[in-house]
């Protein structure tokens, strides 16, 4: 596709046509993510950091527990955990919409399905929604931070890393749930100081404020 004649015609509509747009990204994609534009982003982000574009900084990276919720609250069987069925199905749709249809799709989708089961009790739905939570904490944001944290790291370059556990139960999350992506927003930033807030209804305890 023609790039410069697609950019010419967005800059001719009207910003109102633009934003009332109801952009719906492919499953486990971002409808808007950065892209490698040789000027704000001017190279691969692991490239940059390999030529030491980073060094003088230091990099705080953390990780919720429970990151992945979003794609496991969605299902209609995971308030009482999840089939096998439909946890099979959820890995082949997980595995098709990331990675295509590639030689050896079949291969990948058994080895997931086989490190994210419970051998120890394979037939326990709720088991099964917490391993499927932690597939997709740990593909979509555990190994990114990782990797980002270990290539900083090789340049002796000051890393923080952090792993958030808390969950603050409210009507929003599940009693099941654990921490959820942006879950230690409010703890990163002292919320928990001021008190419950209407962005951040937790009733935060003593130990929440220490």
């Amino acid at each position: 596709a023609d790039t410069g004649a697609a950019v010419e015609c967005l800059r001719r509509q009207p910003f109102r046509a633009l934003v009332d747009q109801d952009v719906q990204p492919a499953r486990y994609h971002v409808a808007f993510g950065p892209v490698v534009d040789g000027d704000v982003v001017p190279d691969d982000p692991e490239i940059l950091m390999q030529q030491g574009e980073f060094l003088n900084y230091d990099i705080l990276i953390g990780v919720n527990q429970g990151e992945g919720l979003k794609f496991v609250e969605d299902s209609l069987e995971s308030e009482d955990g999840i089939s096998a069925s439909y946890f099979d199905f959820t890995v082949s749709n997980f595995v098709d919409n990331l990675y295509g249809y590639p030689e050896g799709k079949d291969i990948l989708r058994e080895t997931i399905k086989f490190m994210y089961t419970d051998w120890a009790d394979r037939d326990n739905g709720e088991m099964r929604r917490k391993t499927l939570l932690a597939l997709f904490t740990d593909h979509q944001w555990v190994a990114p931070a990782v990797a980002t944290a270990k290539l900083h790291a090789e340049y002796q370059s000051p890393v923080y890393f952090y792993t958030f556990y808390h969950h603050c139960q409210t009507d929003a999350r599940p009693e099941w749930a654990d921490a959820a992506h942006g879950d230690e927003i409010p703890y990163v930033f002292g919320v928990p100081m001021v008190g419950a807030t209407d962005l951040f209804p937790c009733n935060f305890s003593k130990n929440d404020v220490m």
